[in-house]
């Protein structure tokens, strides 16, 4: 039988409150293990693993809502990604010494997850977002991406395996509690990286959750500000296209990067120390799940004024509002009746 520590669990998760923490969970190593695939588990990580703490930063919602409408991607560059990078490892840093000065082996994974040398490309250390799943405080959404009630898509995740006898969530989130099949996220890819037939199939405690494959190659050119139909019509678009390689060596994505971008782009980071900072961000923008979340947040007197409405950036330049249709094919994947 298993022993927790309920006193130790209601401390960390109070002190990761103080840190900061938007949400925090805690996800059993053992269904970890089992779903993730070998050298990417917390056992690999961390032997003798029992729990993985996990901690979130709300992205804010302005930050994502200019960019829905067309205005400049710099918020969302630095506070979702770049700067919240530097927030995340802060919760690590200070967490992981919390559970060492009480006796317990722990790993500080940091926020940007170096995947150099991995055997599979764009692999962390521990995906983060199948540990906020596995923590019961998010479900995947047909992107892929976590999504929780609170925020939708708008946060980010951090993941620390711990020896500490923690006590990991009750139950795990259903998607369709968070996802409404909508496909928006799907549809708004520019470079169709996400694809749903067949739909990636990952059993997780006993649930299977379904959600697009990544084609990391051509999420990666977009999301890297390597063509033009990253953002149609927005201000703050790439004016640059760098050819297409297939399979591309470490050396040929330097050169795409530092050699052959919008050299506006490289000053930008060079200069903000935001070296790879994303200037894509579509399937996040448009999620509905995470517009649907603030629209609940905002006071009464806001849902009708700013952001609430559902104007977003069309690929002709205009604004006009998002109406998204009934997707059967969504639906149907969630188990939802159209």
């Amino acid at each position: 039988m298993t022993c927790y520590d309920d006193n130790l669990t209601g401390v960390v998760r109070m002190f990761a409150g103080e840190l900061g923490s938007s949400i925090t969970g805690i996800a059993d190593a053992g269904i970890l293990n089992e779903a993730l695939e070998n050298d990417f588990r917390p056992e690999d990580v961390l032997p003798g693993c029992r729990a993985v703490v996990v901690m979130s930063l709300h992205i804010p919602d302005g930050s994502l809502e200019i960019m829905r409408r067309g205005k400049s991607n710099y918020s969302y560059n630095l506070f979702g990604y770049a700067y919240l990078n530097r927030e995340l490892d802060f919760l690590s840093y200070r967490m992981s010494n919390f559970l060492e000065e009480r006796g317990y082996a722990t790993v500080p994974v940091p926020g940007r997850s170096c995947s150099i040398g991995a055997r599979r490309p764009g692999y962390g250390m521990i995906s983060f977002r199948h540990a906020a799943v596995a923590a019961g405080i998010a479900a995947f959404g047909l992107s892929g991406i976590a999504l929780t009630r609170e925020f939708g898509c708008r946060q980010r995740f951090i993941a620390l395996p711990t020896t500490a006898p923690l006590r990991p969530a009750g139950h795990l989130m259903e998607q369709a509690d968070v996802c409404d099949g909508c496909l928006e996220c799907i549809s708004h890819c520019p470079s169709a990286a996400l694809r749903l037939s067949p739909p990636h199939e990952c059993l997780m405690g006993g649930k299977t959750f379904k959600y697009a494959r990544s084609m990391l190659e051509a999420c990666r050119v977009m999301h890297s500000g390597l063509s033009t139909d990253v953002w149609k019509g927005a201000q703050f678009n790439p004016n640059v296209d760098v050819p297409m390689i297939e399979d591309p060596t470490p050396e040929q994505k330097y050169s795409q990067l530092w050699e052959q971008r919008d050299a506006r782009i490289r000053l930008l980071e060079h200069s903000e120390s935001t070296f790879g900072a994303t200037i894509c961000g579509r399937c996040m923008a448009f999620c509905s799940a995470g517009h649907r979340a603030m629209q609940n947040r905002l006071r009464p007197e806001e849902q009708t004024s700013g952001y609430a409405d559902s104007q977003v950036l069309h690929t002709d330049g205009a604004l006009r509002d998002l109406n998204p249709k009934p997707r059967r094919l969504g639906k149907e994947l969630l188990g939802i009746k159209c």
